[in-house]
């Protein structure tokens, strides 16, 4: 199964500076995020996950080199929470999700992520 999530998810340096600011900036920002895997969940009409545990291989296409990997990769908690709350998978510990892959690519013209979902 595999799904895009259109533009960029927050890092997170994003994160860390809206906790700063005050929790309910950081938990606006959380939702919003969530919110944006969510649709793409819902546009791939994607199915409950039945077997367990999955791979997640997400490939992270970023307008440019400017961001570090890890404050890129910090997106993977908007994208396993909203999995979870939009049903596809159970939960997301180690006992359903046993592996998280990613690959970075540079897409000025069209920022993504791509996110599959291989049960194993």
């Amino acid at each position: 199964m595999k799904f895009v999530i259109n533009g960029r998810l927050d890092g997170l340096n994003e994160y860390i500076n809206a906790c700063r600011y005050n929790k309910y900036r950081a938990n606006t920002m959380k939702r919003e995020n969530e919110f944006m895997v969510f649709i793409a969940i819902k546009q791939a009409k994607l199915k409950k996950v039945t077997k367990y545990p999955v791979c997640l291989h997400i490939t992270f296409y970023e307008p440019n080199y400017r961001r570090d990997l890890d404050n890129i990769s910090f997106a993977t908690k908007f994208i396993l929470d909203a999995l979870v709350k939009s049903g596809v998978l159970e939960d997301d510990g180690q006992k359903y999700v046993g592996g998280l892959e990613y690959e970075f690519k540079k897409s000025k013209e069209n920022p993504r992520i791509e996110v599959e979902i291989i049960e194993k």
